[in-house]
């Protein structure tokens, strides 16, 4: 594959960030000053209810004080009010705007205190099509004025609530938005280079690990970007439900593929299979959450999300913890990227706690940096897998190569061995064909005539193909050499050569069928050991399937041969034939078999000899749809005619 320029990759990076980066406010030059972080400042008091009216929150609600900057309420029923006193107020002319640092709150109602009990309100949150919003942002931010005067704030969520209080400026907030636009479009920009480059590789190897990944990423990204407030504010200003359903939809996705990620690439399922079929409990659930999510359960598919990612990760650390300890090279890579999300949990947990410091970027960036640096280290371990695969490939490759040369060699070896002439026996006409597999097959035959009348002929079947399958009928071969003396005698040759082989050929074995034939006296006996029947066709068309009983050669020490005797006469045909013959299939998965067979010699009585070898190749190439010498298995068969 064509290597990636390293400068190019950079370009597209700077690309996507320059997108990310048109200010969201424009910049006004009276607007001086920079931020402060006020939550701690704010007061608050929920109502489980939601039924509690304005002119009667602060006589009927006990406000507690907020102690964090940052706080945290999690999934939170009814409605969430927050009340800054006059005396708590910055300088209005310095600090004109106040920031709500939160990017998924359905509705925000701010209530600034007006002639004596009468409030001016303004509204934000999802339920608000952002360009109708005082302030279009992807956060929600209000003008206070210039009064110091008690406001009340009215929050409704469905997910889980976490937010800053901040007062700042115009000029400000541009600039912070600026810069934290370059790094979000950083942050996205790569994300996309990974998705982008990673689905060419996918389309290139056809590994589905690749596509989990991909979906991984890109859910996880549409994810981020709905919890940074850029899915609303950029996708689906408009929308109220779109804006809403964006975290549980998109996580519930990015867990369903990462769980597929996981337990395909790490072989789950052959390695631990109690884990993969609990992911795939786990990737059916993060499907239903999502449906729950579309369905209008948002809160409860925020809970799910929460649920199954701890159920995954604490899956992944054993299973991790069991890879390290087996050694297992792809184990490696997802530990690194655990341990640093565990890293990363763990500094989120202290700078909630205040134990660390914190700002309101660390809180919202340190996840996202987190997160790329894991989703990077798994584009490495799917590299390391590719290149891992194309060294078994290469390797493969080799063993095939040498393999196919030593078969190669074993066939020449084996075609070499077979009788280079037909016998020449009065009185017969012979056809022979022999077509081995595409390396080395079992089939062979060999043959002893002792005199112009008589003809001993033998036809095997080696089980199996290959170098195996080729040393076995080097035995068969000796083997029948032995039997010279017992010619006229099926019984005598096969039971003979069934001793020698005994014991010299195992696993395999080797089916036979031999045929003496005497065309001074007429006579033909026919006997087999395993192998398929032999056909005699009388002149008149009569057809005789000819199957005494015989077991198979080389397992048995002993064997018990039939034979049979027939007087022949001029014109009659005899057929011996091994199993490539009748197992052939059509491509509708039919056999040729023996109605095949004795319908071709039915409808071929009359043709002559030396055409009946094309004849029968011709009709069982047009049966199967194969030319011969693509067939993975031996063909041979012994066609003779008295004359």
């Amino acid at each position: 594959m064509k290597k990636t320029n390293p400068t190019k990759i950079l370009f597209f990076i700077l690309l996507s960030a320059f997108l990310f980066t048109n200010p969201l406010l424009s910049e006004t030059q009276n607007d001086i000053g920079e931020r402060i972080i006020h939550t701690n400042k704010f007061t608050y008091w929920i109502d489980p209810t939601s039924s509690v009216p304005l002119g009667s929150v602060l006589k009927t609600g006990e406000f507690s004080k907020i102690t964090t900057d940052f706080v945290n309420f999690g999934f939170l029923e009814g409605t969430l009010w927050l009340k800054l006193d006059p005396k708590d107020f910055p300088d209005p002319a310095k600090y004109p705007l106040l920031l709500i640092q939160a990017h998924n709150i359905d509705s925000v109602e701010l209530f600034h205190k007006h002639d004596g009990n009468t409030y001016i309100v303004s509204k934000s949150g999802h339920i608000q099509p952002v360009f109708q919003r005082e302030i279009p942002h992807r956060n929600f931010v209000f003008r206070i004025g210039h009064e110091r005067e008690t406001i009340l704030i009215a929050i409704r969520s469905e997910i889980s609530l976490q937010f800053a209080l901040v007062f700042t400026n115009q000029r400000n907030l541009q600039r912070e938005d600026y810069i934290t636009q370059w790094i979000y479009g950083l942050f996205f920009g790569s994300l996309g280079i990974i998705i982008l480059y990673n689905l060419a590789i996918a389309f290139f190897v056809r590994d589905r690990n690749y596509f989990y990944y991909i979906g991984y990423v890109l859910f996880f990204g549409l994810g981020q970007l709905s919890l940074l407030g850029f899915w609303g504010y950029f996708f689906v200003p408009e929308s109220y439900f779109w804006k809403r359903i964006g975290i549980p939809v998109f996580f519930s996705l990015c867990l369903f593929f990462f769980v597929l990620f996981t337990s395909n690439f790490l072989k789950l399922k052959v390695r631990v299979p109690k884990i993969a079929r609990f992911y795939q409990v786990l990737g059916f659930f993060s499907l239903l959450n999502a449906m729950i999510a579309l369905f209008g359960g948002i809160s409860k598919a925020s809970i799910g999300v929460s649920w199954l990612s701890v159920f995954i990760c604490l899956s992944l650390l054993g299973v991790l913890i069991w890879g390290v300890y087996k050694r297992i090279r792809s184990f490696y890579y997802f530990g690194f990227a655990f341990v640093l999300l565990l890293l990363t949990c763990i500094v989120y947990g202290l700078l909630k706690f205040a134990i660390l410091p914190s700002n309101p970027f660390l809180e919202e960036m340190l996840f996202p940096i987190a997160s790329l640096a894991d989703i990077t280290l798994f584009a490495f371990a799917l590299a390391d897998r590719i290149q891992l695969l194309r060294q078994e490939k290469d390797i493969a490759l080799a063993q095939v190569t040498s393999l196919r040369k030593e078969r190669k060699i074993s066939r020449d070896i084996l075609m070499q061995s077979l009788p280079k002439t037909i016998p020449d026996v009065k009185n017969l006409q012979m056809q022979i064909y022999i077509q081995p597999m595409k390396d080395v097959g079992g089939d062979f035959y060999e043959y002893f005539s002792p005199n112009p009348y008589e003809l001993g002929i033998v036809l095997c079947d080696v089980s199996g193909h290959g170098i195996p399958a080729s040393l076995i009928s080097a035995m068969g071969k000796v083997a029948f050499t032995t039997q010279k003396d017992n010619i006229s005698s099926p019984k005598q040759v096969l039971e003979g050569m069934n001793r020698v082989l005994y014991g010299n050929c195992n696993p395999q074995y080797v089916t036979a069928s031999y045929v003496y034939l005497n065309t001074s006296t007429k006579v033909w006996r026919f006997g087999r050991a395993g192998h398929p029947s032999a056909y005699l066709q009388r002149v008149g068309g009569e057809i005789i399937k000819v199957h005494p009983k015989g077991k198979i050669i080389g397992v048995f020490p002993e064997i018990q041969i039939e034979e049979i005797t027939y007087k022949v006469e001029p014109k009659d045909r005899i057929l011996i034939l091994s199993d490539g013959v009748l197992e052939s299939f059509n491509p509708e998965g039919e056999m040729y078999g023996e109605a095949g067979l004795l319908e071709f010699l039915k409808a071929n009585r009359e043709i002559p000899n030396h055409l009946f070898k094309v004849k029968l190749i011709q009709d069982l190439e047009s049966f199967s749809k194969t030319e011969i010498k693509d067939w993975d298995d031996d063909l041979t068969f012994i066609f003779l005619e008295l004359v």
